[in-house]
């Protein structure tokens, strides 16, 4: 006769903790940390712990990847890294560049950063959507076999909603007949207001150019320097401005010792102008922003005409001739600064700005200090940054609030 023995649920868990069961869950991770250029304190959701095997990280939208820093926290295990292969560089012409099958991502050094460099879409249909990528973090123990996945979802902020209030591409055609594209953003309840508000000029850099094949939306998709101003005016009503977002068709000066405008950088200005004279604009809080060509563009447009602006915040900007290796800009305008900008100028550079190098920078500092001009001035050390690589500091310079309210806290 078979006898049948029934266990209880709580004799059952004794046993277990006895020495019964399979009380090994595998290797695991001591730590996982994710970093963007943002360095916004983007943070693991949930909190990181060892036996939480799934997680989310929400990044801005002009993120395009992620350092992945994991230590084993089982003795002898390994660390390996599985993502989907992406585009990993812009393409205008082609929509959908994103390869999607899994590929293992190496562990890297860049730009004195360790660890593994997740990328994310830079294809053009990507920037209007909720971009994810997910990658899978194996830690394996050659010992026994085992091995534990935890997987990153990496989810990129979709800003189509802030890129629609710019409306539809506009043409504006100078004195001169140069024609530029741009987009202008309007604050809220705009139409029905009675009051002035403040003006953002924000000049993009070489990579947005229509001679590079680029649609004049990516000025606003690329990076933030034009929709980070339009993203604060929507939240907080101390902030409302009018924001100008134009497109170079080659480029805003003429490489020279004066400073001086292109065809393109006049009619930016002239853009400017227009919309002055013809919306509710309060012309005592005019800004100038802009990054890499468009830094350099700003410099200039600023000293050629000083008294239009109340704040000028330049990331990546030369003087004259870029990476030259002579002090340049010595015929700029710089007693025009003086007299208009004194104290209203905001330099930002990377030491290792592998483009525009820090020489240009320190060019620019040495000129405003020698003229006597008061300016506020961000260095971001080597190393800072990681991807695509140190030229693109303003991610991290145009998210930083205080920067931002420092400049809208300037008025002529």
């Amino acid at each position: 006769m078979k006898r049948i023995i029934f266990l209880s649920l709580p004799l059952v868990a004794a046993m277990a903790a006895c020495g019964g069961g399979d009380r090994d869950p595998g290797p695991t991770l001591a730590s996982m940390e994710l970093q963007t250029s943002a360095h916004g304190g983007q943070a693991l959701e949930p909190q990181f712990s060892p036996g939480v095997t799934d997680y989310t990280l929400k990044v801005q939208s002009d993120i395009y990847g992620v350092l992945l820093k994991a230590t084993p926290g089982t003795a002898g295990a390994q660390v390996s890294v599985t993502a989907a292969v992406t585009a990993g560089a812009y393409s205008p012409t082609n929509a959908n560049t994103d390869l999607n099958q899994p590929e293992a991502v190496p562990r890297s050094t860049v730009y004195g950063q360790s660890g593994y460099l997740v990328k994310l879409s830079q294809s053009y249909a990507a920037f209007d959507v909720a971009h994810t990528q997910t990658a899978t973090v194996s830690v394996t123990d050659p010992a026994s076999g085992k091995k534990t996945d935890y997987r990153v979802k990496v989810v990129r902020d979709n800003d189509s909603a802030i890129y629609a209030k710019f409306g539809a591409e506009k043409v504006f055609t100078s004195a001169a007949g140069t024609s530029i594209k741009y987009h202008i953003y309007f604050p809220p309840n705009y139409q029905g207001s009675t009051k002035t508000y403040p003006v953002v000029l924000a000049l993009h850099g070489v990579g947005q150019r229509a001679a590079g094949g680029q649609p004049s939306d990516m000025v606003l998709k690329r990076t933030k320097q034009a929709t980070i101003w339009a993203q604060d005016s929507e939240s907080d009503p101390s902030k409302e401005a009018i924001i100008i977002a134009p497109q170079a068709n080659t480029g805003w000066v003429v490489t020279d010792e004066v400073g001086t405008l292109s065809a393109d950088g006049q009619a930016a200005y002239e853009l400017l102008q227009d919309v002055l004279a013809r919306e509710r604009a309060n012309r005592n809080r005019v800004y100038l922003t802009g990054l890499s060509m468009g830094g350099n563009g700003s410099l200039v447009m600023a000293e050629t005409y000083p008294q239009t602006f109340a704040a000028l915040f330049i990331h990546a900007a030369w003087a004259g001739t870029v990476n030259s290796d002579t002090l340049q800009g010595a015929g700029f305008n710089w007693a025009g600064l003086k007299q208009h900008l004194d104290g209203r100028i905001r330099v930002v550079h990377a030491e290792d700005d592998p483009q525009v190098l820090f020489k240009n920078f320190q060019n620019i500092t040495s000129k405003l200090t020698a003229n006597n001009i008061s300016f506020q001035s961000k260095v971001y050390p080597a190393g800072t940054f990681f991807y695509p690589d140190a030229h693109f500091h303003w991610i991290a310079s145009y998210a930083d609030k205080s920067a931002r309210d420092w400049m809208f806290s300037l008025s002529k």
